[in-house]
């Protein structure tokens, strides 16, 4: 009987955490790129480490409970990698390796701060012939060297051709170096796309098997295999990691509106990634307000992903700066997400315009942090498993 008792009580209290609004996803994404969000312009390790160490405070005080940290720009990556060279923009000399572990200090430092650290990639996309160039002296070459035959230029950035099979065989070897080598809490996708209509992958279309297949169907498919391999992978080696992405934010439009598409514009398919079991975590970037259709497309999303995957949205506070957004915007989209039956939370891209020291940046951490966020909030996966191991095989008639 204690042990019944024991159940319901959990139960109960898993229930009522969620009911108060205790449970939800508050994340953002923390960009490498160029150092956008970080490190900038420091590149000492101290200093890097003194400023990564104050932007995840700063998080941590307004209840932040997830970090999507990349770890991978244009063929360039923060791990130590056999097949990838170390980001110039935090090593600040494209010859080098990293001075110190960036992944783990990171994960260490969200860890112990009860953030869980995902590690955000970006396949395909290489940047430009030039940008590949101040890699020429790396011990590690860039992929654009290492494996010209398998890169296509498109409109001065080159990228892997989806359409090849050994793009996906050399990105499963690269992405397992990382699942195997840190304790990320999630893997999230981002740029898994083709970039444009005209694509220029005649030569690998024409090899495919199936003839009858149009070129957008046969370029989702790619896509799909690839998200299906690296799932696999990442399951073979670590369970309990989440695999994610972060898809464009509408996938196919609804009613009137004119948004370019995920699935139609880019040959983007997370429904499918979703529907076949292929994913976790979902977060379609939502940069639009309610003029290109804001909920609408959430109701979309809901439809596709909920129950089979967690559904976070991602905001866009980088249009406060951009396209003259105000605060309340921001906020007004976070209350709809909350009210939208399914979705879980959101994520902001990115972390300068939650942490940033211009006006409207400031007003929208200190509104998140004295109201919105005010009190901490444990993560739906986590609740979830918690129930999960709260809940013991229980014969009625025992006492």
């Amino acid at each position: 009987m204690h042990k019944i008792v024991v159940v319901i009580l959990s139960l109960i209290c898993v229930s009522l955490a969620h009911a108060a609004g205790d449970t939800e996803v508050r994340a953002v994404w923390l960009t490498t790129n160029s150092g956008l969000d970080w490190p900038g312009k420091v590149l000492s390790e101290s200093g890097q480490k003194k400023l990564m160490i104050d932007m995840l405070d700063r998080l941590k005080s307004a209840n932040f409970n997830l970090v999507i940290f990349q770890v991978q720009a244009n063929g360039d990556v923060l791990w130590k990698s056999s097949l990838q060279p170390a980001m110039e923009a935090v090593t600040g000399n494209a010859s080098s390796g990293l001075s110190y572990d960036v992944c783990k200090f990171v994960i260490d430092e969200c860890h112990k701060r009860d953030m869980e650290c995902h590690a955000w990639i970006v396949p395909f996309r290489l940047g430009s012939k030039k940008f590949a160039s101040h890699y020429a002296s790396n011990a590690v070459k860039h992929p654009l060297k290492s494996q010209h035959k398998l890169c296509v230029n498109y409109k001065g950035t080159y990228y892997f051709d989806p359409g090849n099979s050994d793009t996906r065989k050399f990105l499963i070897k690269l992405y397992r170096e990382l699942v195997e080598n840190y304790d990320f809490d999630g893997i999230n996708l981002d740029y898994t796309r083709y970039p444009g209509k005209d694509f220029p992958d005649n030569h690998t279309y024409a090899k495919r098997k199936d003839k009858k297949m149009s070129r957008d169907d046969w370029r989702r498919e790619n896509i799909n295999v690839f998200v299906e391999e690296l799932y696999k992978m990442a399951k073979s080696v670590k369970p309990d990691m989440l695999v994610g992405s972060a898809p464009i934010g509408t996938y196919k439009n609804v009613e009137n509106y004119r948004n370019a598409t995920a699935y139609d514009s880019f040959q983007q398919d997370p429904g499918k990634w979703i529907s076949d079991g292929c994913h976790d975590l979902v977060i379609p970037q939502m940069y639009w307000d309610e003029k290109a259709g804001f909920s609408t497309h959430l109701k979309t999303w809901k439809e596709i992903a909920v129950p089979s995957c967690h559904l976070v949205v991602g905001l866009a506070p980088y249009k406060m700066v951009e396209s003259g957004w105000d605060v309340d915007q921001v906020l007004s989209q976070i209350e709809k997400v909350r009210k939208a039956d399914g979705a879980e939370g959101v994520c902001f891209f990115r972390a300068e315009h939650v942490l940033g020291k211009n006006a409207k940046s400031k007003a929208l951490y200190n509104r998140l942090k004295s109201d919105i966020f005010k009190s901490p909030a444990k993560l739906p996966w986590r609740v979830a498993f918690a129930k999960e191991e709260s809940v013991e095989p229980v014969n009625p008639f025992l006492e």
